[in-house]
């Protein structure tokens, strides 16, 4: 059976949830009939699903080039489905939910997956850098595809077919100008406040921000000060600033400066809603994976404060944050801006 998790935070992903997405999953056993153009389950699948015609590709880390690899590893559609069966090896398939989430699919042996058309993705070879896959077509055999960052991307008439059917009203994915490393643009309210009588003040949930993955809000206004949750360089898709993945070997490359800064001016953002600014912070925690990073972390910090006016500072280092690909986190108190 195919496995998936969500890649932020490797939570298991059953397989209806992927049919919910529009895809379809087979197991085609190659142990019981090792033919596979003769194997009678696939040639069921072939008739009823009308694929006409096929190919076999052997991609191997060490033979294909890098910028090849690079390719499938860029988010893209197409206008047909993509169906691959695994003859040999393993590898990744990625593709987004309705919140714009990446689920990470491991395709193996005897595993046919079908990609709906219009679905965003990307495919990269996992650890053992080897696959051999069949691919399957309705048509004559073609592979063209459409990356996100283009900006006729979203409009092409896959991709509206496909959100309007299987998406449906609850898509937050972002606009064509975004891409696997950039933040979401789905224009929603900046922040909903929600104010009541609740004796612990005003809670700001920032609909363009990254969401919490529990029930707490983003920042609480209550006393004159303004408490914001622990900020990470997590982007509103749920990707990480300072995080970029090698498409050839897999390696993930984490930058201390990067994370650093990203999470200062997602705190900067988080303050601006209610007013304030980063020189109303009074304190800091900071969260380090690693105090090998602590350099790293205050050569980005040093940008942003200077010690007259700056906010006191406490740094700890924990066992883990709650992604692998993280190296920081803050957590931050500031004075409300006078009303």
């Amino acid at each position: 059976m195919v496995q998936a998790f969500f890649e932020y935070d490797q939570a298991p992903v059953s397989l209806e949830q992927l049919l919910e997405l529009g895809l379809l999953y087979f197991h085609v056993d190659l142990d019981q009939h090792a033919e596979w153009e003769t194997h009678p389950d696939l040639c069921r699948i072939r008739k009823e699903r009308s694929y006409v015609s096929s190919d076999v590709v052997d991609l191997k880390r060490e033979t294909v080039p890098k910028e090849k690899l690079a390719s499938f590893f860029e988010e893209h559609l197409h206008d047909d489905e993509e169906i691959r069966f695994v003859l040999e090896g393993s590898g990744y398939f990625d593709v987004r939910d309705a919140e714009n989430r990446w689920i990470r699919i491991q395709v193996v042996r005897n595993d046919l997956l079908v990609l709906p058309a219009g679905i965003y993705h990307r495919f990269a070879l996992d650890d053992k850098g080897a696959i051999k896959v069949v691919r399957l077509f309705q048509e004559e055999p073609k592979w063209t595809a459409y990356n996100r960052v283009l900006p006729e991307t979203d409009s092409r008439s896959a991709r509206q077919a496909y959100v309007k059917q299987v998406l449906g009203p609850h898509c937050s994915a972002p606009s064509s100008s975004s891409s696997s490393s950039s933040s979401s643009s789905t224009q929603v309210p900046a922040a909903v406040a929600a104010a009541s009588s609740a004796r612990n003040g005003i809670a700001y949930v920032i609909g363009d921000r990254a969401k919490s993955l529990a029930h707490y809000p983003h920042m609480r206004s209550v006393n004159g000060f303004l408490y914001v949750s622990g900020c990470s360089s997590r982007r509103a898709d749920n990707t990480h600033i300072g995080a970029e993945q090698d498409p050839v070997s897999g390696e993930w490359k984490l930058d201390i400066v990067a994370q650093t800064e990203a999470v200062i001016k997602n705190i900067e953002a988080i303050l601006a809603e209610a007013g304030a600014t980063l020189a109303d912070l009074v304190d800091l925690t900071v969260f380090l994976v690693d105090m090998k990073d602590y350099k790293g972390m205050n050569e980005a910090y040093n940008k942003y404060f200077d010690q007259d006016t700056g906010p006191t500072r406490t740094t700890v280092a924990v066992h883990q944050l709650p992604h692998p690909n993280l190296l920081i986190e803050i957590k931050a108190v500031a004075v409300a801006p006078s009303q």
